[in-house]
């Protein structure tokens, strides 16, 4: 298999060089390009990494496409029959990319995707949900970064969930790496973070979603390809390490009104007409609470009025590829049956 490695930088050159070092590293057990794709690129600005990596793939982007056009481009520019997807702020582990093109052949030709695992960077302490910058699981339990001797190592995730709701979450977030075992299942899907996708599988379901811009696009091709039949595993041992929130606030308002807009439209693209209607009403329900009490509310009203003014065209655009995807909705409704709600 040959593979290309998509990494998208952002303003963040330090990270970048960081995350193509530990890929030049790997070059001797595997072959594979590297693309970088650099995003509001310029004059001069990627020198650095050319220097590094002198057969490096550079696509210079003029505007900002976000992590979704960012991948989308960068896949256009590279050749392997594999993509591999890397946060320009996470380091592969020795035997990153070996591990997770094997987890591929193993699969057969079903499994479209492997998505690898993303261990924090750091260790961690227990905290409570009101200490300033601890991370929560879904069960509430807190965790703070630490360099105490007694500080553990925790999961960002194995792969990609999707919830009854709607909802989308890394599997194992913020689990004890050393307490993970394998799982009965395969995750819903891949991560974006770090992944390894068969180009043909891709192609096949349309791509990336460039309007998505970032949050959701992993969930979204994931969802396609599994509507499509295919497979989606886990590369236990292609493993990463990610400096979280190191690109994008972890749970700032750019966060919240990403996921809120592309929750929908990943959802009216993809579910059956039921979880479609569920989705819905439950997004407009968050509109109105947020309206009626503004403390503590999920969306400012500027940020609701900053959804709200791009969905209609945005869900038109959904509801286009919805059509044109010729999916069925014995289908949609297959995919949905599989589907658990998440508890951590």
């Amino acid at each position: 298999m040959d593979a290309s490695v998509i990494v998208v930088n952002w303003r963040q050159p330090e990270l970048t060089l960081r995350c193509l070092e530990s890929l030049v590293g790997q070059r001797a057990s595997a072959s594979f390009e590297i693309v970088l794709v650099e995003n509001e690129a310029s004059p001069g600005g990627t020198e650095p990494f050319r220097r590094l990596v002198p057969d490096l793939v550079v696509v210079e982007e003029a505007t900002n496409a976000g992590f979704a056009g960012g991948v989308r481009r960068g896949i256009e520019a590279s050749r392997g029959d594999v993509v591999v997807l890397l946060n320009n702020d996470a380091v592969a582990e020795p035997g990153f990319v070996e591990a997770g093109l094997a987890a591929l052949r193993a699969g057969g030709p079903r499994v479209a995707a492997a998505s690898a695992t993303v261990t924090l960077e750091g260790g961690f302490v227990r905290a409570t949900p009101r200490d300033e910058g601890a991370l929560v699981d879904g069960r509430g339990t807190a965790w703070l970064r630490s360099s105490a001797p007694e500080a553990v190592g925790l999961l960002n995730g194995t792969g990609v969930e999707l919830a009854p709701d709607g909802n989308g979450r890394d599997r194992d977030w913020l689990q004890p790496s050393d307490d993970v075992v394998d799982h009965p299942a395969d995750p819903f899907g891949f991560s974006g973070g770090a992944a390894f996708v068969r180009r043909t599988a891709l192609e096949a379901v349309g791509g990336f979603d460039a309007g998505l811009f970032m949050y959701y696009e992993d969930l979204d091709v994931s969802w396609r390809l599994r509507l499509a039949g295919l497979e989606i595993v886990h590369a236990a041992s292609a493993r990463t390490i990610h400096r979280h929130a190191a690109s994008s606030a972890g749970s700032g308002a750019l966060v919240r009104r990403q996921s809120m807009r592309n929750r929908l439209l990943v959802v009216v693209r993809n579910g059956s007409a039921g979880f479609v209607a569920r989705v819905t009403l439950r997004t407009l329900a968050r509109l109105l609470i947020d309206l009626a009490r503004p403390r503590g509310a999920q969306l400012s009203r500027r940020d609701w009025g900053s959804v709200c003014r791009g969905l209609p065209s945005a869900v038109a655009g959904a509801l286009v590829s919805r059509r044109r995807s010729g999916v069925t909705r014995s289908a949609r409704r297959r995919v949905e049956q599989s589907l658990r709600p998440i508890d951590r």
